[in-house]
């Protein structure tokens, strides 16, 4: 029996298995989802400073901080006010303690009717005439004093077999960023290693003048870790020339931009974070804490106890 033969049967589960799916996929569903997408700091004053930034209402707060929200129908139904239940309609709300000043609306269509209503300091509830498949809300929550407060997404819509939720995959990191970290690691990792023994290996058997004039003539496993760990090392190098001629224009002990970073293994800690616990990191841009690394937290599924079922 030849390849074709003994591949056949696989590539008919194959096939069939993709167009089981993809027959699936199409079926009429609503499927309404809630993701963050920004964080953005809107102003800050330190309160030492003789200033303060002050609401419409006459209050005062030390920062002014959004949030982006996009609502968007990944359906191939339309949801429309009446899909939702009275009692569960739909409602973004903060951690206790956090203030929404104030919210905005943008829809992708004009002529989609929308809007938001407070019903407590820390709450509001959006209210949308319809949207179609494939159509999507922009919301902004301008908040108070607390850029990286926990967002919550509750509503029942008739219909839907899923969470409208996924605010979690805010801080969680894409498939893609992890495989790109992985990467980046390796080209940290490979640096000394890549640039000393494969350096040496590529002198003693090429010699000098095969690594200078024919590195084409060198196999690639041993010319490219040593032109990578080669250029890792220059990048190093460069940055440190740069802070130095840069430190001596100030005073010592001055801060740079460059002493509120994370040192480098600090950074590398943060990235073996991301490739194996699928963990964001980014660094804090606030005056109050600038170059601090953020890893917010994981928000975890609530699970039904005993004593949910006794009264």
């Amino acid at each position: 029996m030849g390849w074709s033969g003994m591949l056949s049967p696989l590539t008919t589960i194959l096939k069939i298995g993709a167009a089981l799916a993809g027959r699936k996929s199409q079926l009429p569903h609503k499927r309404l989802e809630a993701h963050l997408i920004m964080r953005g700091i809107v102003a800050e004053m330190p309160e030492y400073l003789p200033f303060r930034i002050t609401d419409g209402q006459g209050k005062d707060h030390k920062g002014v901080y959004v949030i982006g929200m996009l609502l968007w129908n990944k359906g191939f139904n339309a949801i429309t006010r009446s899909d939702f239940i009275p009692g569960s309609p739909l409602q973004i709300s903060l951690a206790r303690g956090v203030e929404i000043i104030e919210t905005r609306v943008i829809s992708a269509e004009d002529e989609t009717v929308c809007a938001t209503k407070h019903t407590d300091i820390n709450r509001v509830t959006v209210d949308f005439d319809c949207l179609n498949p494939h159509e999507y809300l922009l919301i902004s929550l301008f908040v108070a004093d607390e850029p990286s407060v926990d967002v919550r997404v509750t509503g029942r819509i008739i219909g839907q077999d899923g969470p409208i939720d996924h605010t979690a995959a805010e801080v969680r990191a894409s498939p893609a960023e992890r495989v790109g970290t992985l990467f980046a690691l390796l080209f940290i990792a490979n640096s000394l290693p890549g640039f000393f023994v494969c350096g040496a290996v590529i002198l003693r058997r090429f010699g000098w003048q095969a690594l200078v004039h024919h590195l084409d003539a060198i196999p690639f496993y041993l010319s490219g870790p040593f032109m990578a760990g080669a250029m890792a090392i220059f990048l190093y190098i460069s940055s440190r020339a740069m802070y130095w001629n840069e430190r001596r224009r100030y005073p010592e002990g001055y801060p740079l931009y460059a002493d509120l970073e994370p040192p480098l293994f600090e950074n590398i800690q943060g990235m073996l974070k991301t490739v194996f616990q699928a963990k964001k990191q980014r660094l804090s841009a606030s005056l109050f804490d600038w170059g601090k690394p953020i890893i917010l937290p994981s928000k975890k599924v609530r699970r039904r106890t005993v004593d949910d079922w006794i009264e």
